[in-house]
């Protein structure tokens, strides 16, 4: 039977969860440069487990759109930023953005805070709320590192989770401490349906070259895998029957691309083959293969455009049912593209 993920509206900026802290009024520091840009992709996964908390249904890792933002303008504190999305059924839509970073106003809230604030600062340093005080503001929980590329970020990372009708959420967002760009954000939510099962969505947005752990839906157990890569990966999914690890990555047409992909040798192990496009890659020439005891490390190189990566062992853990429903993915897909308009509010409310 074709079962359906259809969570409620429930990705909202909830500023009451922050109330009762208390902040000095300052003025924002604005870390970004005319002219900077930065490239992300949008996705979304879901899973659907019984009352037993066995997975049924899922829906593995796949892309809606990547954007690209260039700041084109600062004038004092606020930041004007063009926005331009390239969807993967084929259309673009493009607009603009500001936001000041002192106290939070314009449509670019949560993309771009004040630089250089530390745990249990404000985003905002002057935000106010209806009353004209700072109760109520969003705050920077801690500061912590990331691998982007070769080097390591400091990234300040806000979360909070909540209720809506009793059902768990969850919210996490990362800015880069220098600059106050965002680098990542998640935000996922769970639903009791029929027969007591529990349906999770989950959406992504993230840096492109930013580090990213993937975690194939394996019944109870995480089996986290690690991509290094400066390519946008556009999907991920692992077949248990075909023992299978894919990659959807792509790139500007001509230029180098790498994927380092970090595998549990408790998810697959043995003799690996592996290939591009369908097409068999040769180890030494088109990828290094080693093995610490613990995981397999694969370094993949390739020429941008379009590609299907996939790393193929000879052994796996053992399958479980599971069923890939189209509809599923369809369903989850409109409702956060929905939900990520509202949230960032790029674009007119829907």
């Amino acid at each position: 039977m074709n079962r359906k993920i259809v969570l409620p509206l429930f990705f909202v900026l909830v500023v009451t969860l922050f109330s009762g802290v208390e902040f000095a009024s300052a003025e924002g520091n604005v870390g970004v440069s005319v002219g900077q840009t930065a490239e992300y992709t949008y996705a979304i996964s879901g899973t659907v487990r019984d009352s037993n908390g066995s997975l049924t249904t899922s829906v593995p890792f796949n892309a809606g759109y990547l954007e690209t933002i260039t700041i084109q303008e600062i004038s004092g504190t606020n930041v004007t930023f063009q926005f331009e999305r390239d969807l993967l059924n084929g259309t673009e839509e493009t607009g603009t953005s500001w936001v000041n970073v002192s106290d939070g106003s314009g449509t670019g809230f949560f993309v771009i805070i004040s630089a250089n604030v530390n745990a249990g600062d404000l985003l905002y340093p002057d935000w106010k709320n209806e009353n004209q005080t700072s109760e109520g503001a969003p705050f920077v929980n801690e500061t912590i590192s990331i691998k982007y590329g070769d080097a390591t970020i400091e990234v300040n990372h806000l979360n909070y989770t909540y209720t809506i009708d009793d059902q768990p959420r969850s919210e996490n967002y990362y800015w880069e401490k220098s600059t106050g760009l965002s680098v990542k954000w998640t935000m996922s939510g769970s639903e009791v349906v029929e027969d007591d099962a529990v349906e999770t969505l989950t959406i992504y947005s993230q840096k492109v070259g930013l580090q990213q752990v993937f975690y194939p839906y394996i019944d109870s157990m995480d089996y986290p895998v690690t991509v290094d890569s400066n390519s946008a990966i556009l999907g991920f999914e692992f077949n248990q029957t075909e023992r299978n690890l894919s990659l959807n990555v792509t790139g500007k047409t001509g230029t180098s691309g790498f994927c380092e992909v970090i595998v549990p040798d408790s998810l697959v192990w043995g003799t690996f083959s592996l290939s591009m496009d369908g097409y068999a890659l040769v180890e030494g020439d088109d990828y290094s293969q080693t093995h610490n005891g613990t995981h397999y490390t694969f370094h993949i190189s390739y020429i941008h455009s379009d590609h299907t990566i996939e790393i193929v062992g000879s052994d796996a853990i053992p399958e479980f049912p599971a069923f890939l429903i189209l509809p599923l993915f369809m369903t989850a897909t409109s409702l956060a593209v929905i939900v990520y308009r509202k949230r960032l509010r790029h674009l007119p409310t829907l």
